[in-house]
C-alpha cells in the first residue's frame, strides 16, 4: 500500500522532504533555456519539452536526497495536450530514479464525475500518469471523496484531502465556526473512518490530509484528530512558513508528515539569491532545505 511505501522511502532517503516540480518558463534559467534553443517565439510543443527537460535537470539533483517529488497539474495543462505528454514523462522519469510521485490536482466534483477523476488518475485503462497518490478538494462534502477513497484503496494508491491549506485566503472558509469546531476539523471527521480502515505496517493510512506549514495551531488540534493519516505539509519557503511550525504536523515517533518545497529548490537563482544555477545550486538548497526541515523536528 502507499502509506508503507511512503514510509519505506523516507526511512531509507532519512528525510520527510519531498520536492515540488512546478516547472514555469519565466522561472526557469534563462541559460538553460538559451541552451535548449528555447524562446518566447518557440511553438508550445518546444516549450512543453523544456518543461519535461527542467524537471530532469531537478530530478537528477535531488533523487538520491528526497522519497518522492509532488507535480502540480496546472504548470502542465498550460500546455494542453503536449503539456500532459510532459507530466506523463516526468513521471517516468521519477520512478526511474525511485522515487515516489505525487500529482497536485485538487481534484473533486460531484459523485459520478469523482468517480471518472478517480478512474483517470488512479486506474482504468487509459490511466497514463501512473501517480502514487494526488490531492483531492473537500468541500462539495462526502460524495466527491468517496470515489477517490474507494479507487485508493483498490489501487493502493494515497490520497490527500486539503484540510487546512496554506493560504491566508483560505481561513475566511476552512476556519468558520460551526457550533464549536472549525470547518476544516470537520472535514477532517469526513477522512477518520477512511483513514481507520486502510492502516498499513507501519501504522498509517493512505487516506491523509493536505496540513499546511502556516498554520501550526491547526495542525496541532489535526494531529490529535487524525493519528493515523500522512499529513502533506505545502507553505515553507516562498509561503512563508516557519520551519519550526512543522513539528505539530508529526507524531511523537517523527513519522507522520512530508514537507514538501517547490520553487526554492527549483529556482534558486530567484528565491535564494544564489550565484549559481544548474544541478549544483538545486542541490545544494535542497540540501539546505533538508537540514532546516531536521533541525525544526528533531
Amino acid at each position: 500500500m502507499f502509506a508503507d511505501r511512503l514510509i519505506e522511502k523516507i526511512q531509507e532517503k532519512g528525510t520527510p522532504c519531498i520536492v515540488g516540480l512546478d516547472p514555469a518558463l519565466k522561472y526557469i534559467p534563462l541559460n538553460f533555456l538559451q541552451e535548449q534553443d528555447i524562446s518566447n517565439n518557440s511553438s508550445i510543443q518546444i516549450k512543453a519539452e523544456a518543461l519535461y527537460l527542467y524537471n530532469l535537470e531537478v530530478i537528477d539533483a535531488v533523487y538520491d536526497l528526497v522519497p518522492a517529488v509532488k507535480l502540480q497539474s496546472a504548470y502542465y495543462e498550460i500546455f494542453g495536450s503536449y503539456g500532459i505528454q510532459a507530466l506523463e514523462r516526468t513521471v517516468f522519469a521519477a520512478h526511474q530514479r525511485g522515487l515516489l510521485v505525487l500529482l497536485d490536482a485538487k481534484r473533486g466534483d460531484i459523485g459520478s464525475t469523482s468517480e471518472a477523476y478517480a478512474e483517470a488518475y488512479l486506474g482504468g485503462e487509459a490511466n497514463n500518469h501512473k501517480i502514487d497518490g494526488m490531492t483531492v478538494v473537500p468541500y462539495l462534502g462526502e460524495d466527491c471523496l468517496i470515489p477517490f477513497f474507494e479507487a485508493a484503496i483498490a489501487s493502493a494508491k494515497g490520497i490527500f484531502v486539503c484540510v487546512k491549506t496554506s493560504n491566508p485566503g483560505a481561513a475566511i472558509i476552512q476556519d468558520q465556526l460551526v457550533g464549536s469546531r472549525h470547518l476544516y476539523e470537520i472535514v477532517a471527521d469526513l477522512i477518520l473512518p477512511w483513514s481507520d480502515k486502510n492502516i498499513g505496517k507501519y501504522g498509517y493510512s493512505s487516506i491523509g490530509a493536505v496540513v499546511g506549514a502556516t498554520f501550526p495551531e491547526a495542525a496541532e488540534i489535526l494531529r490529535k484528530q487524525l493519528p493515523n493519516s500522512i499529513f502533506l505539509v505545502p507553505g515553507l519557503g516562498v509561503q512563508s512558513g516557519n520551519y519550526t511550525s512543522v513539528r505539530a504536523c508529526f507524531n511523537q515517533n517523527g513519522l507522520g508528515a512530508i514537507i514538501s518545497s517547490s520553487r526554492a529548490i527549483m529556482y534558486p537563482h530567484i528565491y535564494q539569491s544564489s550565484q549559481l544555477t544548474g544541478q549544483k545550486a538545486i542541490r545544494n538548497a535542497a540540501i539546505e532545505f533538508i537540514q532546516n526541515v531536521q533541525m525544526a523536528i528533531a
